[in-house]
């Protein structure tokens, strides 16, 4: 296996989004402030991050584009090692029942069933946002250069599956201003860029067209509709929080993803935790190599609504050609709107 294909393995196939209880301007860019201060305080060894992937990989800098957010790493052939800045890790506390996660996530599906269906006002349609972050990292000669990259996305979907989504890149931080610097040299973004992107009628996110099923089962089949057949149990858990990110989901809908997480061999319980916005819930992991390296894939849950509130990924035993310490926070988003509003005009 060459680097190329490495890299791709690791970093392929994830794009996680989820669902979160609504929140302000001002909440928003609370919890911005605090991914961002988290990765200041974590020093040259830590930082906050989301993904896009994007990956340049050696030799030669091979161009490797891979659908979805994620991670972008810049592989040149050198002797010497170097390692990039990676998030600070979560803190999972114990577990808040002692049930397996099967059970578990099975009361959580309870849970989210009893909620109440969100108002809908006249005239309103889906609306989501979440604050997500990623690693830029470029490595040469033994030195890396590292940017965490903050974004915020918006989204606005119609019933006919019409609709906009905005995705907002902040100015990359970097851990120096010879990082900075030499970031710009090799033509790095180093401000705040913005993309619209409108859609007629049946192409917002095509691959969820449809209503979405309120059973385990058929939300199974909905999911992988038109794809191949899934490599491992965690892509569904991955489509599954990816689903989360683009639609809004009743409550019905929200118990159907939750059972089907129930139903994934090698689904355990993580522990409770306190996420990166603040919120507290209760975390779920598979661990696999299904992409290439042993990583462990979590959600987290809200208790009180069954919401998912975010979304991660730890490479866990040993980072390949990437260079990084294990453990090492590959992907992290926060999912923080979904709730009918007005169409922007």
């Amino acid at each position: 296996m060459n680097a190329v294909d490495e890299v791709r393995q690791v970093l392929g196939g994830l794009d996680p989004a989820c669902t979160a209880p609504p929140c302000d301007d001002s909440r928003r860019g609370q919890v911005l402030a605090r991914i961002l201060s988290e990765g200041r305080r974590a020093g040259t060894a830590r930082r906050a991050v989301s993904r896009r992937r994007f990956v340049l990989a050696a030799v030669g800098a091979v161009v490797v584009a891979v659908a979805g957010g994620g991670v972008a790493v810049e592989l040149y052939r050198q002797p010497e090692p170097a390692y990039a800045a990676t998030p600070v890790m979560l803190t999972y506390g114990p577990p808040a029942t002692a049930e397996p996660a099967s059970t578990r996530l099975r009361r959580l599906a309870a849970v989210a069933a009893q909620q109440p269906m969100p108002p809908r006002p006249a005239g309103t349609v889906e609306h989501l946002e979440s604050t997500n972050w990623f690693l830029n990292s470029s490595i040469s000669g033994g030195r890396t250069v590292s940017a965490v990259v903050p974004q915020q996305w918006r989204s606005w979907r119609t019933d006919d599956n019409a609709g906009r989504m905005i995705q907002k890149d902040l100015p990359p931080i970097f851990r120096s201003d010879a990082d900075r610097g030499q970031w710009k040299k090799w033509g790095g973004r180093a401000e705040s860029s913005e993309e619209v992107h409108d859609y007629a009628a049946g192409e917002f996110y095509s691959g969820f067209r449809g209503a979405v099923p309120t059973d385990a089962a058929a939300l199974r089949g909905w999911l992988r509709a038109g794809t191949s057949a899934p490599q491992a149990p965690v892509q569904y858990l991955e489509d599954a929080a990816q689903l989360a990110g683009v639609r809004l989901l009743n409550p019905a809908q929200r118990a159907a993803v939750l059972t089907l997480l129930a139903d994934l061999p090698g689904i355990t319980v993580t522990g409770t935790v306190t996420d990166r916005a603040g919120r507290t819930g209760e975390a779920f992991s598979i661990t696999t190599d299904a992409h290439g390296l042993p990583a462990q894939y979590t959600v987290i849950v809200d208790p009180r609504s069954g919401a998912l509130l975010g979304y991660e990924e730890v490479l866990t035993t040993t980072a390949g050609k990437l260079n990084v310490t294990i453990p090492a926070v590959i992907t992290y988003r926060s999912y923080l709107i979904a709730e009918y509003a007005a169409a922007p005009r």
